[in-house]
This record gives structure tokens, sequence and C-alpha cells, in this order.
């Protein structure tokens, strides 16, 4: 998938003060979907891939996206972005965050990183703060085209729909990369890891289950990942319950945005809960 843009047909542009603008950003892609908050629809998906590990290129890409997309210049009633980047990413508990730490915290992980502006997002239900970099060319182009903005990381979405009592492991699937969350009364693992094909995303999978000295009680892919894929059904001789991440149900869906084809948005469509 290297474009889609799905606009359903009772998109107004007299109405988007009625919208809501979701964004997520990774290294994938740039990607966007418009809430119409008066039908409770998403009326409008976006993506452009912008796969690459160098912020200048994929600064360049983003701004041409905006010179090109006329829907991200209107003015809608709310602007949300979340920004997935799991190898600069870190989980914190909340009894041990201060604000004068995080530099050093995050250059001890990911050792020093004078090219990014460190930045957090608290997630509540599991009382932790996600710990990410936003390297600034990015982070300039973000600031220029929504000032004052917050920006999330997109693991407080992933988590968004545990279900308490139950420890599952969630595993997001990047182009390039996997990143893996086993999750119970709180969130006790997280990490990504690069891979080369199948083979690697299930070492990793079951080495960290192996690690954990547990099996989770389910299994939730999300990412460039349907019910098709090789991993899913390999999975499936592991664990008892494997499934792929099911869109947010509180919201509707243009009938444009139904057969998508696989689950990479999810996180998005999660964002307007």
């Amino acid at each position: 998938m290297q474009n889609l843009s799905l606009v359903d047909e009772t998109f107004d542009v007299n109405f988007t003060h009625e919208y809501i603008l979701s964004i997520l950003i990774s290294q994938d892609g740039f990607s966007f979907c418009i809430l119409d908050t008066i039908q409770n629809k998403a009326v409008c998906l976006y993506h452009q891939d912008t796969f690459t590990n160098k912020a200048d290129f994929q600064q360049k890409k983003i701004r041409s996206i905006y010179a090109e997309v006329d829907l991200l210049e209107l003015p809608y009633k709310k602007t949300i972005l979340h920004y997935s980047s799991p190898d600069r990413t870190t989980l914190i508990p909340e009894k041990l965050f201060s604000d004068e730490s995080l530099s050093s915290i995050y250059s001890t992980i990911f050792d020093s990183d004078k090219n990014s502006e460190i930045l957090n997002t608290y997630i509540p239900s599991f009382e932790t703060y996600a710990l990410f970099g936003i390297q600034h060319p990015i982070l300039s182009i973000i600031n220029e085209k929504h000032p004052g903005i917050n920006i999330y990381n997109d693991v407080r979405l992933t988590v968004k729909n545990h279900q308490p009592g139950k420890e599952t492991l969630f595993v997001s699937i990047y182009r390039k990369q996997i990143s893996i969350m086993f999750v119970g009364s709180s969130i006790n693992f997280y990490n990504s890891y690069y891979y080369e094909g199948e083979n690697d995303m299930l070492y990793y999978i079951l080495g960290v289950t192996k690690s954990m000295n547990k099996q989770p009680s389910s299994v939730v892919l999300n990412g460039i990942v349907n019910k098709h894929s090789t991993i899913y059904h390999n999975l499936r001789q592991y664990f008892e319950q494997v499934s792929i991440a099911e869109n947010n149900k509180n919201i509707h869906y243009s009938y444009l945005l139904e057969k998508l084809p696989d689950a990479r948005f999810i996180n998005l469509f999660n964002s307007f809960s």
C-alpha cells in the first residue's frame, strides 16, 4: 500500500468545524482520518508511504503531502496527532517518573540523541508514561502546521481496549519493525525489534512469552497483518486465542472504509474514542 485516499460522499467542506482530524505519523507513513461528529462517522481515510529512517527525507515527504492535500488545510473542530516510534519508545511507571530525569533516562536507553525532542504520553489505566523521541525536522513541520498541538505516543491507543483481568500479548507489526507488549494488571513488558521475515517475528514473540514464563490468555495483532498472514496462522499453533484487532465500535464507518486490506489503521480509528 503506497497511496490511499478515501472520501465519503457525505463529506462537506462547509461543516468541517464539526469534524475531528486525527493524524498518525510513523516511519511507515503519514495517515489521517476524519470523523464527522454529527453522524459519528469516519468519512475520510488517507495514507501515504514515507518509509525512511532519515528525518530530513521524511520531512520533505510530509511537507509535500501538506502542499498537495487540501483537506489538511481546512478548519476542524479538533485535531489529534499521534506519533509512532517503537524503536525510540520506552515505558516508565508513574512512581518513577519526573521531568528532571527524562533526558538522562532517554539518553541512557537510546544513547545520546541530540536530533530529537523528548516527549511523553501518560497512560492513566496503567499509571505509566510512554517516553519517546521525535526528530526535530518532523517536529518542526508539525508545529508549523498545527501550532500548540499535543503530540501523543500511539502506545496508549494499542492498549486502549485491554480487558481488565486478562493477560494479553499485543503485537504491532510495521513494515520493518515489530513491537510487543505483555499486558495484565500492568504493562509487564514492552520492546521493539527489527525483523527480516515471518520467522523473525515468530522468534521474537515466542521469546517474549518464554522470558515472561507465562502464557497470555490471548494474542492481539494490529498493523500490517490480516487473517491471511502467515504470522497469524503460525501463532495459532502456539496460542489458544489469536485475533486481529478490531475497529473502534463506538463510531460508524463509511462503506469505503469497511474493506481495508489489513489492520494498520486500527490505532487511528481508536483515537476517536
